[in-house]
């Protein structure tokens, strides 16, 4: 039985406070994150209120994000992203901040950034970052709430390099 319209409208709400929209996908092995520049810059903004609050100093506290909490940001001892959560000290979540908010400056809409090794060698799922146009809804993307608008356009894996989403494939 699917969602109620209800549950779909409040689900539209929680996706357009957080910002963007994120997926964790299993083929190929990502961390998906769809927004406009404003709205990816809300991701920046998570990270760096997780990094401030005193209480996630001790390795094990983590939080959960977004309408199904599916993802988790954890303070660990070593840097390391996978299907579970995205990982690392304070330190290191700091400096995948600083990753992501400086590849962000360097995309345009329709481009995107994958941040995978330059933040860890244990990185098993790469964040992709898909810039969208200002006007974007991150609701829109939530195969839950809606058919799927569209052929959605796979982008290829790069280390940190921004891709033209109408050109690349994933490998």
């Amino acid at each position: 039985m699917g969602l109620s319209e209800a549950t779909k409208q409040a689900t539209r709400d929680e996706w357009r406070e957080l910002g963007f929209f994120y997926e964790c996908t299993t083929a190929p092995p990502c961390w998906r994150f769809v927004g406009s520049a404003t709205g990816l810059e809300e991701l920046v903004k998570l990270l760096d209120a997780y990094i401030l609050n005193p209480s996630n100093q001790s390795f094990s506290e983590h939080e959960h994000y977004g309408p199904y909490c599916y993802l988790k940001v954890q303070t660990s001892d070593s840097p390391e992203i996978d299907g579970e959560s995205i990982r690392g000290t304070l330190a290191d979540l700091a400096r995948l901040r600083d990753l992501i908010a400086h590849g962000l400056r360097e995309l345009c809409p329709g481009q995107s950034l994958v941040i995978g090794g330059e933040y860890s060698p244990r990185v098993d799922f790469p964040l992709l970052l898909e810039m969208r146009e200002a006007d974007f809804d991150p609701a829109s993307v939530d195969p839950e709430l809606s058919d799927p608008v569209g052929q959605q356009t796979r982008l290829s894996l790069g280390k940190g390099r921004a891709h033209d989403e109408a050109s690349s494939e994933f490998h």
